[in-house]
């Protein structure tokens, strides 16, 4: 070791020795001291082997040298203690952990938006936009928020969007299997979707403590025959043709069934030109969004028909009994 230059700098004690240090004072004396374990000052080691390196591009690595152009490089396990976070820039965003309460967060704009939590719920649960349950059960995974959820697959014959199992060991093909539940602010469960054996049912609220004002003496055949059953074929799928009708004609004869309006039109945001990003997944162009008027489609739910079809049904029939007792009448005459 060449020294280049020194000023007035004493060596006042000790000797060079394997694992000792030159430390100076402010006066310039300087004495060989050992470092507790081997090292240097503020680092404590009793490694037989480099345990941290550091290479020319201030890359450090542990355990190991780093050689994939990160700033840190372990091989092997890290531990942190409870209630420790990782942090990225000024500390809005951040992972935290705690092994005694099972619970890891995760913080964005300096605010928990997600976690996974294995105490209230064993097997773990996973509760985004909440910090605890929201239905009446412990479920398995929590979502709040103004938006919901969306399921996009690639392939349509390898993978279902979703896929409800209940796989209840004590059910047989008796039992009555719940796989969602819907329910609004207000009102509770107002439908479900449940199997029974092989068959599966769709259901909607129907119980009579709901309703009142309820009437039996309505006409149905004269709002039957303004139905237009239709046939036609969807523009993206001209080669199909099936039996339905056309929305903006059942809203006025059975305007429950019908959702939305005729012509409408609604404003949405698209994706005009896709970030940009780096190799490390950093944006470097933001993506440019823009908004554009489209068609707001109607939709119906033809079970919504079901009652004006029975109603009209039953009329017929009584029309068809008393023609009857009149032909009889005229043939027995």
């Amino acid at each position: 070791m060449a020294i280049t230059k020194v000023t007035s700098s004493v060596l006042s004690s000790g000797s060079a020795t394997d694992g000792y240090v030159l430390t100076a004072d402010g006066s310039g004396n300087s004495a060989w001291e050992a470092a507790a374990g081997g090292g240097v000052d503020g680092i404590v080691s009793s490694a037989d082997a480099t345990a941290i390196t550091i290479d020319s591009s201030e890359n450090v690595g542990i355990g190991k040298t780093p050689n994939r152009s990160r700033k840190l490089e372990v091989a092997g396990t890290m531990n942190l203690d409870d209630g420790s976070e990782y942090e990225w820039g000024d500390g809005s965003v951040s992972i935290a952990g705690n092994s005694s309460t099972e619970l890891m967060t995760f913080a964005i704009a300096g605010a928990e938006k997600m976690r996974f939590d294995n105490n209230t719920q064993s097997g773990g649960s996973l509760r985004i936009g909440t910090t605890g349950i929201l239905g009446g059960t412990p479920e398995k995974v929590s979502i709040q928020g103004p938006i919901g959820m969306t399921i996009k697959t690639t392939s349509y014959a390898e993978w279902m969007p979703l896929i409800l199992w209940n796989n209840a060991s004590t059910a047989n093909n008796s039992s009555t299997l719940i796989y969602v539940t819907f329910s609004s602010l207000g009102n509770g469960n107002v439908g479900s979707i449940t199997s029974v054996g092989t068959t599966t049912s769709y259901n909607t609220s129907s119980d009579y403590r709901l309703k009142e004002n309820v009437d039996y003496t309505w006409d149905a055949t004269t709002r039957l025959k303004q139905l237009k059953p239709a046939r036609f074929n969807w523009i993206s799928n001209a080669d199909r043709t099936v039996d339905g009708f056309l929305a903006h004609e059942v809203q006025d004869i059975v305007p429950e069934a019908i959702t939305g309006q005729k012509d409408a039109m609604k404003e949405e945001e698209y994706e005009v030109t896709p970030a940009v990003l780096d190799d490390d997944g950093n944006v470097v162009t933001e993506a440019v969004w823009g908004t554009r008027t489209v068609p707001d489609y109607q939709s119906i739910d033809q079970s919504k028909l079901v009652p004006l079809l029975t109603k009209a049904l039953q009329e017929q029939q009584t029309m068809i009994e008393d023609l009857q007792a009149r032909i009889e009448t005229l043939e027995n005459a």
